[in-house]
């Protein structure tokens, strides 16, 4: 019987899709422009009917018309933002032309037109600009338009970017360019371009990701919209923001601009905390940390023009963009006491020290000295034999540290064509494509704790081409059919092994070849990690194709503009990525480099009764490359702009989703939730909003609105699911323990079946049966005055209740046991205090020491999470006069949910306590509970004549400052103990896993204190353009830039230590589980100012810009 429905519902909507396709009409208004509306009065004020309106666009000279209707009521949708021409004439009146009339996205310009007796033959001009306050619809959005985009500085390249001039809006924690709407994930939002889907729906972020600079150029972007609340039902699968931009198009005058770009960091300032260990002598060897400034060149240039093609009828427009990136890295050991004891030699001789090979106390070895021992004990060496091998094989082990050459190259085109077929009817066609290539670009940091040959290459292909046909047959019906096609295209691959991968993990000298030519990752604890990163080889992460076909169709009656229609979205991701594939060794504990030492001898000189496995655990990933499989998007949506009176403007409609979840491909019989992935068509949102003009003079206006809105499932969380089953067809990435079955001897790697037959150590991911997609609750109260002809301020209330976010929980745990612990030394928990949680331990019954025997972990993806975010935000905003504009935003605010998961694919669990989620209560990962933004564009004000005025005039000015709280972090505690388990031992690991401090592989932090319940320091930055104009003929202008970033250098803190506490015991058979401070780590720096954009320190930018 369900499947009786779908496939009626599919088929009914397959055929409302193609009514509307076919459909003619006219006047339609899109989310991707805007519109011009108005009362047309007599001088006495009466209404004035049958009043021919003409719009006419003055780059392009195309007309629409329209008739005042009874109450005198006009209005004419479906304008591509620009500048127009608006003529009013009727019977017995003079002509009424309205010049300039501003159009801007998502906006509808009042046109209130008092007509005077007399004859149309002669003419009253008038002007017309975008209106400060919107007086028609309820959205609460700011439109970022050109003097914004052309006059601010931008420090990340990337256009979408300035939506952080919009309130609700916050950085992610990395700075690459994430954007939180509402305290919402930053994986829940949508951008759009021309009204098409702009995501990549794998990784639920802008088409071609963030290590690439950009992927659309800022040069062929006319203006955005900003939506946060109360969108047009044309908009979805959001439950953040909608960042909705139009691109430029050609006119009847060449028009564009070139540019060149450069950033150097010889003019930067430094950053103390990215060091490296630089050699100060050479007998004995000894290194220091010290801080350098790493090299990071950046140049963009290019260009974007448009002009006739036939002038009236056919217009094109044309981008291009290059972005080039050199930024060497530093393949290092991060942190001091790391590198002291890799870089420290051993004692020669243990023996004339006071130290012994397992002291305690005063008796303890040096870390070094430590290491030989483990090394001496592991292969039967003496600790003087053993000494100098392991001085020798440390330092040929540096021979994979050093500096990393790492570039970044991007090439995109932007290629338009706008066809004013008639009067009636006007098509476009635009393509982009972009190519990103980065040689050792994965890791983008200046220091990184990889081998040199371990940071992997990164590249991106993406292509989409986008059309669009507006019809107009009459003065009441309109219709827009838009389609788009995309690929997104992105892999990675592993850089060249060094020589001594080459000769110590592929070839070695016993003669052991590895099967697959790459070498296996090895992972040294507290040091570093060098070989293949389990993360590679990526051959397609992803490969995705969509297509997208949407239609609108308005009727334009009266005072009713109604719209209502259809959007299909299909998603192809084609991936290839087996996840560890070349095996990893890990090497952890308080010997992790004396126990590689020992593998590595080993390996290549057999010894009687000793083995190649005093690695910790080793594990790879094995089983199919990947698979294909897709989704499918439905929305179909109605709403009504009703113009109620002059004074009153209602907003009713409701729209439907349904995301349709791929079948199962590898079903688990072991496990029957594996069989479906099970999605959910009852996702119907109403969506309602108000504009009032309280006293009728269009200067105060109450605005409001509520809508329910839904999110999609990442692609990603579902492929984990499709692939992730435990089945042998599928992926599995067992966990081996030397000595055990199918533990490798090092460094070789499991080229057979073994693995995957490995009992118990399969994981498994299946969706949960009740799962839904996030459902979001949004409503606002704005109060908006316009204070003078070019001021206004607003005050906002904003509300944002999420439900049914996704989480995951780990469901094959035993039954937790209730554990107390004890805090020592002080911190945030007083001395003494105990703290209380419920502890998972060895399930005795069964080999793996699960429930379930046939499995590891069994991770349940479930919708179960809420949040909920409010705020108040003031606004002030002052246009262009007196050669200034300014504008400035202030949010205070409060985002508080139960663990709402921020990451793409699916971990274990990301709960403290599997069986409590209400533990995870708290201040969100987004909380930013104040934010306050500051910018402005200012002209000189003095005109100098004569010669000297060249050098004189067209200075201009465009500083921006932005302050916010930081981000929330929890207090953290590290280390597991073996003896939590009364009667546990040394030897005997008790708990299920050693990740969590409780095992059950959650989360690391204090039971007893909040969630996320401090804050890093707050960040701020002041950024600054300057800029001087020369006029090189009528209509050219040449435009030398200076500009600098976080111009005061104030360091912002990206990284601290939040680790309060460690796991510790108090006598060598367990008596009481202590919970010790460690001091000198919480709230430690460990970093300012990362290597990507948001938050770095000061930088310095010239640049050169031909407009025209």
């Amino acid at each position: 019987m369900t499947s009786f429905k779908l496939r009626g519902r599919s088929a009914l909507f397959a055929v409302l899709l193609a009514l509307l396709s076919i459909s003619h009409a006219a006047q339609a208004q899109s989310a991707v422009d805007g519109a011009v509306g108005g009362n047309v009065l007599d001088s006495t004020g009466a209404v004035v009917a049958n009043a021919a309106v003409t719009v006419r666009n003055i780059d392009t000279n195309a007309q629409q018309q329209a008739v005042t209707d009874g109450s005198g009521y006009f209005r004419v949708i479906h304008l591509q933002p620009g500048v127009y021409e608006v003529t009013i004439t009727a019977s017995g009146f003079d002509t009424y032309d309205a010049k300039s009339v501003t159009v801007q996205v998502g906006s509808l310009t009042d046109v209130d037109a008092r007509l005077k007796v007399g004859s149309s033959a002669q003419t009253v001009e008038v002007t017309s600009e975008a209106p400060l306050v919107n007086t028609a619809t309820p959205d609460f959005a700011g439109v970022v338009d050109q003097i914004s985009l052309h006059n601010l500085p931008e420090n990340n390249y990337r256009w979408s970017a300035f939506a952080l001039l919009t309130p609700g809006v916050v950085n992610d924690s990395n700075g690459f360019g994430l954007l939180s709407f509402r305290g919402q994930s930053t994986l829940l939002n949508n951008v759009t371009i021309d009204g098409t889907d702009d995501n990549q729906a794998y990784f639920s972020e802008e088409r071609g990701r963030t290590r690439a600079g950009y992927s659309t150029i800022k040069a062929a972007v006319q203006e955005f919209q900003v939506n946060t609340s109360n969108y047009s039902v044309e908009y979805g699968r959001s439950a953040g923001g909608i960042v909705n931009s139009v691109t430029k198009s050609g006119s009847n005058a060449l028009h564009g601009e070139g540019y060149y770009y450069d950033r150097d960091s010889a003019w930067a300032a430094q950053n103390t905390y990215v060091t490296h260990p630089v050699q100060v002598s050479t007998n004995p060897i000894s290194y220091a940390v010290q801080s350098f400034k790493p090299t990071d060149l950046r140049r963009q240039f290019g260009f974007g023009v448009g002009g006739p093609i036939l002038r009236d009828k056919l217009f094109f427009f044309l981008a291009a963009d290059r972005f080039y990136h050199d930024f060497p890295a530093a393949s290092t050991i991060t942190g001091t006491s790391a590198n002291a004891n890799f870089y420290t030699a051993p004692d020669a001789d243990i023996s004339t020290t006071s130290k012994t090979c397992g002291g305690t106390g005063s008796a303890a070895p040096s870390y070094p000295d430590a290491q030989v021992c483990q090394f001496a004990a592991n292969t039967g060496l003496a600790y003087t034999a053993a000494a100098p091998l392991y001085s020798s094989y440390i330092n040929s082990l540096t021979s994979v540290l050093g500096t990393v050459p790492r570039i970044g190259k991007q090439v995109i085109y932007f290629p338009k064509v706008d066809w004013q077929i008639n009067q009636k009817n006007h098509a476009s066609v635009e393509a982009n494509q972009m190519r990103w290539t980065s040689p050792a670009g994965i890791q983008t940091a200046p220091a990184v704790a990889y081998g040199t040959a371990s940071f992997g290459n990164d590249y991106v292909r993406d292509n989409w081409i986008v059309g669009k046909l507006d019809s107009f047959l009459s003065t009441h019906w309109s219709n827009e059919a838009r389609f788009m096609y995309g690929r997104d295209f992105e892999f990675e691959f592993n850089q060249k092994p060094t020589a001594y991968e080459q000769s110590n993990l592929i070839n070695t000298p016993a003669g052991y070849v590895n099967p697959l030519g790459l070498p296996p990752n090895v992972f040294l604890s507290g040091f570093f990690q060098f070989g293949t990163p389990q993360f590679l080889n990526r051959a397609a992460l992803p490969d995705e194709r969509r297509w997208q076909l949407a239609d609108t169709l308005v009727w334009v009656h009266g005072n009713h503009n109604i719209k209502f229609g259809e959007d299909y979205l299909h998603t192809d991701d084609r991936i290839s990525n087996l996840y560890n594939q070349y095996g990893g060794y890990s090497y952890t504990g308080n010997t992790p480099l004396g126990n590689y030492v020992s593998d590595l001898y080993l390996s290549q000189n057999p010894v009687t009764g000793k083995v190649a496995e005093n690695y910790n655990s080793y594990s790879q990933g094995v089983g199919a490359a990947g698979l294909d499989f897709t989704t499918g998007d439905y929305a179909l949506f109605v709403q009504d702009e009703w113009k109620v009176n002059p004074r009153l403007s209602l907003t009713l409609g409701v729209r439907w989703e349904y995301e349709k979840f791929p079948s199962q491909q590898l079903p688990n019989s072991l496990l029957p939730q594996t069989n479906t992935l099970h999605d959910n068509k009852n996702n119907i949102g109403p969506r309602v909003g108000f504009a009032y003009d309280v006293y009728g003079g269009g200067k105060t206006i109450l605005r409001g609105g509520y809508g329910e809105f839904f999110a999609r499932a990442i692609n990603s969380t579902l492929y984990q699911a499709l692939i992730g089953t435990g089945v042998s067809a599928g992926q599995v990435n067992p966990t081996i323990n030397p000595g055990t079955p199918c533990a490798p001897k090092f460094p070789q790697i499991d080229a057979s079946s073994c693995l995957q037959g490995s009992s118990g150590n399969a994981t498994a991911y299946y969706i949960d049966p009740n799962f839904k997609v996030p459902e979001i609750h949004q409503a606002d109260l704005t109060l908006e005055q316009q204070l003078s002809k070019n001021d206004v301020f607003s005050i906002s209330w904003l509300g944002s209740w999420g439900r049914r976010l996704p989480d995951f929980v780990d469901t094959n745990l035993p039954a937790p046991t209730p554990t107390t612990f004890t805090v020592t030394g002080a911190g945030p928990l007083p001395v003494g205090t105990t703290i209380d949680a419920n502890v998972y331990f060895y399930d005795t019954a069964n080999a793996n020491h699960r429930p379930n025997p046939n499995f590891s972990s069994i991770t349940d993806i479930f919708s179960g999470v809420t949040s909920n975010y409010q705020a108040l935000v003031g606004q002030f905003k002052h246009q262009m006069s007196y050669h200034v504009s300014f504008g400035s935003n202030f949010t205070w605010s409060h985002a508080l949910d139960y663990g709402e998961n921020n990451t793409t694919g699916a971990s274990a669990t990301a709960l403290l306590d599997p069986n409590n989620i209400k533990l995870e209560y708290g201040n969100s990962n987004q909380n930013v509970p104040y934010r306050l933004l500051i910018y402005t564009v200012t002209d000189s004000p003095w005109h100098v004549h004569g010669p000297l005025g060249y050098l004189l005039n067209d200075f201009e000015l465009a500083p921006t400052f932005q302050t916010q709280s930081g981000l929330p972090y929890s207090v953290g505690i590290s280390g597991s103990s073996a003896k939590l388990y009364p009667g546990g031992s040394t030897t005997q690991q008790s708990i299920i896993n050693t990740s969590s401090f409780n095992g059950s592989g959650g989360t690391n932090r204090v039971p007893g204190l909040n969630r996320n319940e401090l804050q890093y320091p707050k960040t701020w930055g002041v950024d600054m353009r300057a800029s001087k104009r020369f006029v090189v003929r009528e209509h050219y202008n040449l435009e030398f830039l200076a500009e600098a970033f976080n111009l005061t250098n104030h360091q912002n803190v990206t990284g601290l230590g939040t680790n309060a506490y460690s796991i510790s015991e108090n006598t060598a058979t367990h008596t009481n589980n202590l919970v010790q401070y460690t001091s000198t780590q919480f709230q430690s720096v460990t970093s300012t100012g990362n290597s990507n954009f948001a938050y770095n320190v000061r930088q310095l930018q010239m640049a050169v810009r031909l407009n025209f």
